[in-house]
């Protein structure tokens, strides 16, 4: 090996060695910059349970049997435990084997507090809650499925 390829490899191997330890400054140096955390972050949901009336007043309970072809009856949905506050927007499907029917609530406010009922209305209000029996034009098993999202 002649003396100008011996200098020339040395020459690389220097210039390797010097970036390798400029590149482990750099690292090094940027790892010295911090760590930061963030505050905590609290996960919250929504917890209940869909509930049915004959006469959107009284009765309210998880299953109803023996109602006739286009009888009345009614859904709400019953908040159980405390959780998140704030606007939701609910979604409600009426659901069989061949049917999916939807009714969307808009922006309904959560308090927060334990016990709060929602009502398949545009308000979310009992007075203008909906009939799903008038959907209900075949013999079958119907039930409510009920979304709840933030907005």
């Amino acid at each position: 090996m002649s003396e100008r390829q011996k200098s020339q490899r040395g020459f690389v191997a220097v210039t390797l060695i010097t970036l390798l330890a400029i590149a482990t400054v750099i690292v090094v140096y940027a790892a010295l910059l911090g760590t930061f955390q963030g505050g905590n972050v609290t996960v919250v949901s929504v917890n209940g349970e869909v509930q049915y009336s004959l006469n959107n007043s009284t009765g309210w309970t998880t299953s109803l049997s023996n109602v006739p072809v286009n009888g009345e009856w009614y859904a709400r949905f019953n908040k159980t435990a405390s959780g998140y506050t704030g606007n939701v927007q609910v979604t409600w499907e009426l659901w069989n084997a061949s049917l999916v029917y939807t009714v969307t609530t808009t922006s309904f406010s959560l308090n927060g507090s334990i016990v709060q009922q929602i009502y398949a209305s545009s308000t979310g209000s009992q007075t203008t809650n909906y009939n799903w029996g008038q959907k209900c034009t075949v013999t079958g098993t119907y039930y409510i499925k009920v979304t709840i999202n933030s907005v």
